[in-house]
């Protein structure tokens, strides 16, 4: 099934993947470095708090692929070297296999810049289209089109986790869509943490996007599979709503409302009388701030969403 419209004629492409769009004109003198081996950079996807994402082409075979390069930070703090992050996120995702997952290759690469400094940077799948974001954004999808959508993350989310897999950093931003709609994608284990391998198990629960983080994971308590399914309640609220479900004016006081029981999240309907109170239901329970009130697995949440999708909306 193909979840977005038809994009209009004289509508601007994207460059590829991820939450920052790129012009017809680009300033090649701006990328941090020219190519990564054979692949010659051609256009910035997005950035984030890890680093940069770049389209990449080999043109002897003829090859796209998306290249993460690592910000310097984390080469020059030693803390945040000892923590490995591109390690870690081929560690988990190259050994996990399903068509929600985003495909990695299982090495890393060290790369000059243009400043001379070397730079390691992960090679992996490009999707050409866009993430989350831009459908919330532009409010282009059906009720029928999303809860379609929230079903295939829902069994992303729900492999990750029957195979010990705590993502910790879902929000829009980390979900990808092809421009035809036939590949969704879950991006970035940079902060993931996999209770089956000892190099993680032992991480502080530290990093995420505070505006997405379950109470547990502001509060800095152990985390589990039930955070990334508040975090994911977070997500699925912007899409059905069009807005956060906090109305603090600024990123601390979203997190306060998000930690206090007694700031009440309204439904989704409120904002939207498309949605049923079956959604209403469903995500508010995902956003429960009583872990052991909240959905238990992403499984329990499939089988609500594939009810609501049965009822066709």
């Amino acid at each position: 099934m193909r979840f977005f419209r038809k994009k209009k004629v004289n509508e601007p492409l994207d460059a590829g993947s991820g939450e920052n769009g790129v012009g017809q004109d680009i300033d090649e003198s701006q990328f941090e470095m020219t190519h990564v081996g054979p692949y010659e950079i051609i256009a910035p996807v997005g950035s984030g708090g890890m680093g940069t994402v770049y389209k990449a082409i080999d043109r002897a075979n003829d090859r796209t692929i998306a290249i993460k390069v690592l910000d310097r930070r984390y080469d020059i703090d030693k803390k945040r070297r000892k923590r490995d992050y591109l390690g870690r996120e081929i560690m988990i995702a190259a050994a996990l296999d399903h068509p929600t997952i985003i495909k990695m290759h299982n090495e890393i690469v060290i790369q000059e810049d243009r400043a001379g400094n070397k730079r390691r940077c992960l090679l992996m799948e490009y999707i050409d289209g866009y993430d989350l974001k831009k459908h919330i954004q532009d409010r282009d999808l059906t009720m029928t089109q999303m809860v379609d959508l929230c079903i295939k993350l829902c069994q992303g989310l729900d492999f990750l986790h029957q195979n010990n897999v705590v993502h910790r950093d879902i929000k829009p931003a980390n979900f990808l869509f092809s421009r035809d709609g036939t590949q969704v994608k879950i991006v970035d284990f940079g902060l993931s943490k996999s209770s089956a391998n000892w190099r993680t198990r032992w991480m502080k629960e530290s990093g995420g996007t505070r505006l997405y983080m379950s109470p547990e994971q502001l509060t800095k308590q152990k985390l589990d599979a039930r955070s990334d399914i508040f975090s994911f309640g977070i997500t699925m609220y912007e899409l059905f709503a069009g807005r956060h479900p906090c109305d603090g004016n600024d990123t601390r006081s979203i997190q306060k409302q998000i930690v206090n029981r007694k700031y009440k999240f309204e439904p989704p309907s409120k904002y939207n009388r498309e949605v049923t109170q079956q959604l209403d239901r469903i995500i508010l329970k995902a956003l429960r701030r009583r872990i052991e009130r909240r959905y238990q697995s992403v499984t329990e949440m499939l089988l609500d969403l594939s009810r609501v999708a049965e009822s066709k909306i």
